[in-house]
Order: C-alpha cells, then structure tokens, then sequence
C-alpha cells in the first residue's frame, strides 16, 4: 500500500480534472466546456483566449484517448513525482503543455487541439535523464506495469499521425531541457538533494 508520505497526489489531481472533465462535458454541457477550453492556434484565437494554451491539455477527444492518457499519467507518476517531488513533477508537466501550444501554434493552424500527452512525453523525458543519470536513483524495472505500459505508451503513441509525432517531440525536448534545468538548479541550491540524487539506493 502507498502509504501518504509517497501518494502521488498531483498525479491523482490530474487524472481526477481529466476525467471530471470528460464527463461533465460529455453528460451535461453537449461539449460546451470543450468549446471554450479546447487548443486552439494562434490564428483562431479570440482575443484574450490565451488561456487554451494551457486548458487544452486538460481535454480529451473520445473515451480511448481518455483512457490511453490517463493510464500513461497514472504510471508515469508512479514512477517519478515522489522522486522529483510535486512542484518540479506540476512544472514540467505544466510547462511542457504550455510552451507545446506555444510553438504548434505558431507553425500550425487548428480550431480543436486536446490531450495531455505532450506534458506526458515530456515527464518519460524526466524519468530517462535521471535514470541515466543514477539508475539507483529511479529503477526501471521492465517487469512491472508501470515501466511496461510507459514504454509502450512512449512507443505506439507516436504513430496516431504526424500532429501526434510533432507534439510529442516537443513535449520530449521541453521535458530534457527543464530536466537539465531543475538538476543544474539543485546542484546550486541544495547540496544535500543533489548528494541524495547522486546516492540514493532504492527504496
């Protein structure tokens, strides 16, 4: 059992907005909340509707990428938030979304974006510095659901389609940078984190 100390409360958070969401938006509002919260680019923005920047990502098209990205930010946080710790595990997730619908809305032009997956891809970013960088520190054990369905979640998640693989992409380059960011900020603001990082045997 989890106990509270190691209860990935963000990632349960996330999965709760994600599916309350769906929901409410499916059951009740006939896709009203979707319509002001979906993704939407640069070009067919309104004025002052910055705001889908960031609450796209919270959206889901159908029932199966509900589900697909709920089970990924489910295992994903098993493995990471309470190693990284809550706010740099929301920040990166956060970040990587935010600054995603940035750059495709620049490029590209869409009126529906959704899902969570770029922030996902770029917390799998996380997992594989850190583990690179001490694997005592996050063990990846290929014969437990968690590592099992993010590597496939890592896999197959990039042949739904060029968008899909573009996104992706981003939300794994953003994830390696703010990774490298938060690891070079610690080793400047708190020794004794870094040692534990560099140390730590699994527990």
């Amino acid at each position: 059992m989890v106990g509270i100390k190691h209860f990935p409360l963000v990632t349960f958070i996330l999965i709760f907005l994600y599916v309350c969401l769906f929901i409410l938006d499916l059951t009740i509002f006939k896709g009203e909340i979707l319509e002001w919260g979906s993704g939407k680019s640069f070009d067919n923005m309104q004025i002052n509707e910055w705001y889908r920047l960031l609450t796209g990502s919270f959206f889901h098209q159908n029932v199966l990428h509900l589900l697909g990205n709920s089970f990924a930010i489910y295992f994903v946080g098993i493995i990471l938030e309470n190693k990284i710790g809550r706010w740099h595990f929301l920040f990166i997730y956060l970040t990587a979304n935010i600054g995603t619908s940035i750059v495709y809305s620049k490029i590209f032009s869409y009126t529906q974006g959704t899902g969570a997956s770029p922030g996902i891809y770029a917390l799998i970013a996380c997992i594989i510095i850190f583990y690179f960088h001490n694997p005592r520190f996050i063990n990846l054990d290929f014969g437990n659901w968690a590592v099992n369905y993010t590597l496939i979640y890592f896999i197959l998640g990039n042949f739904i389609g060029l968008s899909g693989l573009i996104v992706h992409l981003l939300g794994l380059s953003l994830g390696s940078v703010l990774t490298i960011l938060i690891i070079n900020f610690i080793k400047k603001k708190d020794v004794k984190a870094l040692s534990f990082i560099n140390n730590v045997d699994d527990y």
